[in-house]
């Protein structure tokens, strides 16, 4: 895999499934601020761009409780 791509870990690509509030650009933007074509990506297991991945797992880790 080229070093501007990379994949979700498995735990952020669950957490983001399971509040998913629908698989349209309408609901998906304003959640995580991904499109319907990134979010078939998401589901695929697919490679992002790096720097939407690592976006994505900041803004979702920040989702996780804390202990």
């Amino acid at each position: 895999m080229p070093p501007s791509m990379m994949t979700l870990p498995p735990e952020i690509v669950t957490h983001m499934i399971e509040n998913c509030p629908g698989r349209t650009d309408e609901a998906l933007q304003p959640r995580f601020g991904i499109s319907y074509n990134t979010w078939r990506q998401i589901e695929r297991g697919a490679s992002l761009r790096r720097s939407l991945a690592e976006r994505l797992i900041s803004r979702v880790s920040a989702e996780f409780p804390r202990d």
